[in-house]
């Protein structure tokens, strides 16, 4: 079954569809909201909700731009509200609010595909900047469908991955360290 023909089932209320969309975009869905949030359970309780939402909401998706940008921007989403309800609980000083797991922590920085210390580099970015260069550089994403899925103009994109990009290259460079060293 193709990706539109899952669409559609899915719009018919198939589950079939579903799965094959989950099949196409789980390790995508899965890559950005670990990035995202930090957190191999959390991405993995994401996706599983998200996928869900997909369900739900298959019927707005209007084709105006590819599904997997679409997709991108339900994932962006839901991990951000995530992070506010992190954030808001935190401020409002609850004590079981989980705790934002130590990105030091080289085994995970390899998992998500970089090294320890681009992984300790990139938590210092602005979040925008951060996620416009890891859907770039990792998900290999185009500047426009950047631009789609978190909703900026192509300008700000492009200015957010130069940022970020300058920023990495000045700190691995405050190390001694050049991209070619990590």
């Amino acid at each position: 079954m193709t990706e539109t023909e899952a669409i559609e089932r899915c719009r018919q209320g198939d589950i079939a569809g579903l799965q094959v969309l989950f099949d196409l975009h789980r390790s995508k869905v899965l890559n950005l909201s670990w990035r995202m949030l930090g957190s191999e359970h959390e991405a993995e309780d994401a996706l599983q909700e998200i996928f869900i939402k997909v369900f739900d909401r298959v019927k707005s998706y209007r084709g105006d731009s590819a599904f997997s940008t679409w997709v991108y921007r339900m994932t962006t989403n839901h991990c951000l509200d995530i992070l506010r309800r992190r954030k808001i609980l935190s401020f409002m000083g609850f004590e079981n609010v989980p705790e934002v797991p130590d990105k030091k922590d080289s085994e995970k920085a390899v998992n998500l595909g970089f090294s320890p210390v681009i992984a300790k580099t990139l938590e210092k970015l602005p979040e925008k900047q951060k996620l416009c260069l890891l859907m770039r550089e990792m998900d290999d994403l185009s500047y426009e469908d950047i631009a789609l899925a978190l909703q900026l103009s192509l300008g700000t994109v492009k200015s957010n991955i130069h940022r970020a990009k300058a920023f990495l290259k000045e700190s691995l460079e405050k190390e001694g360290l050049t991209l070619d060293d990590v």
